[in-house]
């Protein structure tokens, strides 16, 4: 936020969706992000490749990669930023959920989706390990900081950080560790070792199934920060001095600039209608598949303890859990080719430093970009996870802004993985008031 074109902004809301997957996908020529989301797309069953029964979506079920999925919305509701000299200050409310999948073997991707009849892969022992999944839903109130701390002859130096609250909605996790299993057919399993742990609050009665959206809005509490720090370098020298009398324009334009920032450190801890379980070194050698019935999701875990302890409930270690946000180490590069012509390059890394955490993908974009005070136009190229390559359009007119990093999943060009897109309107007011005694605007000189 710290040198910037703004005097003050008024953010009213904006909304982005994010989801992408390598297992499931939607084949080319059948559908498009629009007939899904407006449910024009009439889901055609599907027979499974093997066994008995049919589903909605094709999977990826012979290549044998690791699984990931990736979603993430998030809801920015009313905020507002001012600055004072060089100091900038922010208030942002919103709501975000998100989950994330990471290194699922295919063979559980394939037992979970087309059931234990998947033939190819019975009597097979696998050997598994660190694999886990999470998915969390939180409102949030984050107030931030930035200011210009260093003005050198070329180079501009400043640093910015938030931090806020988080209430949690609903969270639940799942992880593993080592794991030894052999399907013998669609009836018998056999677990000659399982290491695994998960947790759970959600807005469901796990004695009932009855879903309640409203009671309680909060399971947990927690805390989440950004900061970051950016160098710029311009050829003409920044200013250092200026009049008292005289107006003092606050945005330096640039020549290109470098940033670094740690974004989502925090973590939520739910403790209300939360329950964590663990499974530790445990096997049973012989679990008639067919046999199993649950009524509920209490009924189920209390079942799967009884199979690997021969107790109901030693599988429960707790009425409380944390899971972290998705970290991530920001990498930011922005030129400024010349008038309003810039290109932007961006990294995002994760970065994993405790269990259970949301894992955001790796992200590498650049993106050239148009930027006027009443139009922008952006034209990000994107490298998703390594191995993704993808192609967006962003458009702001005025404080109205509609974009996607992913344009292709408006077509039918591609098999659809999944989607992306964002709208935003904010009101801004610039940095540009005008000395009553000339057009030029106050400081006119000083800036030449």
């Amino acid at each position: 936020m710290a040198n910037t074109k703004l005097k003050a902004e008024i953010h009213v809301l904006s909304a982005n969706g994010f989801v992408e997957n390598n297992y499931l996908y939607f084949p080319s020529r059948t559908t498009t992000f629009l007939e899904i989301a407006s449910g024009a797309y009439d889901y055609p069953l599907l027979p499974k490749p093997y066994g008995q029964g049919s589903r909605y979506v094709y999977s990826n079920y012979e290549d044998k990669s690791s699984k990931n999925y990736f979603i993430n919305t998030r809801v920015m509701g009313p905020s507002a930023m001012v600055t004072l000299n060089d100091h900038v200050f922010a208030i942002r409310t919103g709501v975000r959920a998100m989950s994330s999948t990471r290194r699922m073997p295919y063979d559980m991707a394939n037992f979970c989706y087309y059931g234990m009849d998947f033939k190819p892969q019975h009597r097979t022992l696998y050997f598994r390990d660190n694999y886990d999944m999470s998915a969390m839903a939180w409102w949030e109130v984050s107030l931030s900081y930035a200011t210009v701390f260093n003005r050198g002859k070329s180079n501009l130096w400043s640093v910015g950080i938030s931090v806020g609250p988080l209430f949690g909605y609903s969270g639940a996790y799942a992880k593993g560790g080592d794991t030894k299993y052999l399907v013998y057919n669609g009836d018998i399993l056999n677990v000659e070792l399982l290491n695994a742990e998960f947790g759970y609050a959600i807005p469901v009665d796990d004695q009932t199934n009855e879903v309640d959206w409203a009671d309680p809005l909060v399971r947990g509490t927690g805390w989440g920060m950004d900061i970051g720090v950016t160098w710029q370098y311009r050829d003409k020298p920044y200013h250092r001095q200026i009049s008292s009398y005289c107006y003092k324009k606050k945005f330096e334009e640039y020549q290109f600039k470098f940033g670094i920032s740690l974004i989502d450190i925090g973590w939520i801890n739910f403790y209300k209608e939360a329950e964590k379980h663990n499974f530790i070194n445990v096997h049973n050698n012989w679990i008639r598949v067919n046999e199993l019935d649950y009524n509920n999701i209490k009924d189920e875990i209390r079942t799967t303890s009884e199979l690997f302890y021969n107790d109901s409930t030693a599988s429960l270690t707790g009425n409380s859990f944390q899971i972290f946000l998705p970290a991530s180490v920001g990498l930011q590069f922005d030129y400024h080719v010349k008038s309003a012509w810039y290109v932007n390059a961006v990294a995002v890394i994760p970065a994993k430093y405790a269990e259970p955490m949301i894992e955001r993908p790796m992200v590498i974009a650049v993106t050239p970009r148009y930027e006027s005070r009443f139009i922008e136009v952006q034209l990000p190229l994107v490298l998703y996870d390594f191995k993704y390559p993808r192609f967006g359009l962003s458009l702001r007119i005025d404080g109205l802004t509609v974009g996607s990093d992913n344009l292709l999943c408006f077509t039918s060009v591609k098999e659809f993985t999944g989607c992306d897109v964002y709208v935003s309107y904010r009101i801004m007011l610039r940095n540009d008031r005008k000395n009553p005694y000339t057009s030029k605007g106050a400081c006119f000189n000083n800036w030449k």
